[in-house]
């Protein structure tokens, strides 16, 4: 009926609004374990919806989390074996698509269809409208024509869009933090360091935690149409953040590319030489960066935007590109949807 369609409607544009693609691809979600994420971001989208009733019905019911808690938190306090069917769609639908896991389906259109998907300038556009449609207006203090009531989760999270001025530095270190964390929290026991606790079991070996420490490269488009300025600028700050972030103890890779990608294994990115100036082919350095052995978990981009990509994220590697140029953000170039972007331009706010 019309209020079910109604609220399904409201469950699916959450998805968009608060980037749970987006955010899922920095948690390194993949096929196997996109149904814990779903099941995640459901239960986020029924914190910020039941107060005003507008839950589906086949909503998770039972499994209580704090209702701020964050999506990323809920994600890792799920086991991959749960069962999901309380949270799809109850005919066996998985109702929500790629939208709330980037994870893509075969069903889905490619974007050579006549019917376009909804660019990342779209979805900004649509989330600032959303936003001011529920933030009372400041000088008024009413809402602005057309805005309904809302929760106060939903005002809080609308205010933090309209009013937040996040500085690229503080959001490019929060991506390769998450993502470090990530592969670090993968670990597993290992009998080459026995347990400290193995003093308490005379006569028994037990094994130890092992932490990975994740394989790393960068990528800088060394290509004429680069700022030099806005370049070192980022690569001062990625020497700042990768061993604050307890990375790249034992070195990373370091991929120059314009028409040509030469790698190099360097302790810190401003040891790099940034050699190049001409053209710019950013798929031949994630090509090269792909064919290395062990293969990195995680791959920073720096360029600015106007190069060629490849068409499918690369199997176990989450890839940050950060854009560099100058203006407002939105006069950057799209990049592909299965990346973590991060716009560092002079516009800090």
């Amino acid at each position: 009926d019309v209020p079910e369609i109604g609220r399904e409607l409201v469950h699916l544009v959450w998805h968009l609004l608060d980037r749970h693609a987006e955010r899922a691809r920095g948690c390194g979600v993949h096929a196997g374990n996109a149904p814990r994420w779903r099941v995640a971001a459901d239960e986020s989208i029924h914190a910020l919806t039941r107060p005003a009733g507008l839950s589906p019905a086949h909503f998770p019911r039972g499994r209580r989390r704090p209702d701020e808690a964050m999506i990323e938190c809920r994600f890792a306090g799920l086991d991959d074996g749960l069962p999901v069917s309380g949270y799809d769609d109850p005919r066996g639908l998985d109702v929500c698509g790629s939208g709330a896991d980037g994870v893509p389906r075969s069903h889905e259109l490619n974007d050579d269809h006549d019917l376009p998907g909804v660019t990342r300038r779209d979805a900004d556009a649509v989330r600032r409208a959303v936003a001011h449609a529920v933030v009372d207006d400041p000088q008024t203090g009413e809402r602005p024509p057309g805005g309904g009531p809302a929760p106060m989760a939903v005002r809080n999270w609308a205010r933090g869009l309209v009013e937040s001025r996040v500085p690229w530095e503080q959001v490019l270190a929060t991506a390769v933090r998450r993502v470090a964390a990530t592969v670090s929290g993968s670990g597993d026991y290992s009998y080459r360091r026995p347990a400290r606790r193995s003093a308490s079991t005379p006569g028994v070996v037990l094994p130890g935690r092992h932490r990975p420490v994740p394989e790393i490269a960068v990528v800088i488009d060394t290509s004429g149409s680069m700022d030099r300025r806005l370049l070192r600028r980022a690569v001062t700050e990625l020497d700042a953040i990768i061993p604050a972030a307890g990375l790249g103890a034992h070195g990373l890779t370091a991929i120059s590319v314009d028409t040509q990608a030469v790698a190099s294994r360097i302790r810190r990115v401003s040891d790099f030489d940034l050699l190049g100036g001409g053209g710019t082919d950013m798929s031949l350095g994630l090509a090269v960066t792909a064919d290395l052995r062990p293969r990195p978990e995680l791959t920073i981009v720096i360029t600015d935007g106007y190069t060629p990509w490849p068409n499918a994220p690369i199997p176990g590697m989450t890839v940050i590109v950060t854009l560099v140029g100058h203006g407002h953000r939105d006069d950057l170039p799209p990049t592909p949807a299965w990346m973590v972007r991060v716009d560092c331009t002079e516009d800090d706010h």
